[in-house]
C-alpha cells in the first residue's frame, strides 16, 4: 500500500463497490466506488476520478478527483483536482483548486485570525 505524510492508505472502496452509513477509518482511505452517509478519517481521504461520495466528510486531508455532494471539513488541506465536482461547503486551512474543477458552495479557508480579545492580552 502507498504511504503518504498522513499515513498508510489501509482502506480502499473499489470501483463497483457501494457503502452506505457511517464510515470511520484510522489512517487513510481511497474511494473509487460510491459512499453515502458520513465519512470520518484521521488521515488522507482520496476520492478517485470515478469515486462518488454523497456524505459529510471529516478528515485531515482530502483529495477529490471524482464527485462529492456534502460538507467537507479538513483540518489540514483540500485539493480539488481538475476532474473534481464538489457541491457543498468546504472548511480547511489550505485549499488547492486545479483548473477545470467544479465547486458550488461556500468555503472557509486559512487560519482564523485571533479575536480582538486575544489580541489585547
Amino acid at each position: 500500500m502507498p504511504k503518504n505524510e498522513t499515513g498508510t492508505i489501509n482502506t480502499v472502496i473499489g470501483k463497483g463497490s457501494e457503502v452506505e452509513g457511517k464510515l470511520s477509518v484510522q489512517n487513510s482511505i481511497r474511494v473509487d466506488g460510491r459512499v453515502k452517509g458520513e465519512v470520518r478519517c484521521s488521515g488522507l481521504l482520496v476520492i478517485g476520478e470515478e469515486g462518488v461520495v454523497e456524505a459529510d466528510i471529516q478528515a485531515k486531508e482530502v483529495v477529490v478527483g471524482g464527485k462529492v455532494q456534502g460538507s467537507v471539513d479538513a483540518s489540514h488541506k483540500v485539493v480539488l483536482q481538475s476532474s473534481a465536482s464538489v457541491i457543498g461547503d468546504l472548511k480547511t486551512k489550505l485549499l488547492v483548486v486545479e483548473e477545470g474543477a467544479i465547486f458550488q458552495g461556500s468555503c472557509t479557508s486559512g487560519v482564523p485570525e485571533a479575536t480582538s480579545e486575544a489580541k489585547e492580552k
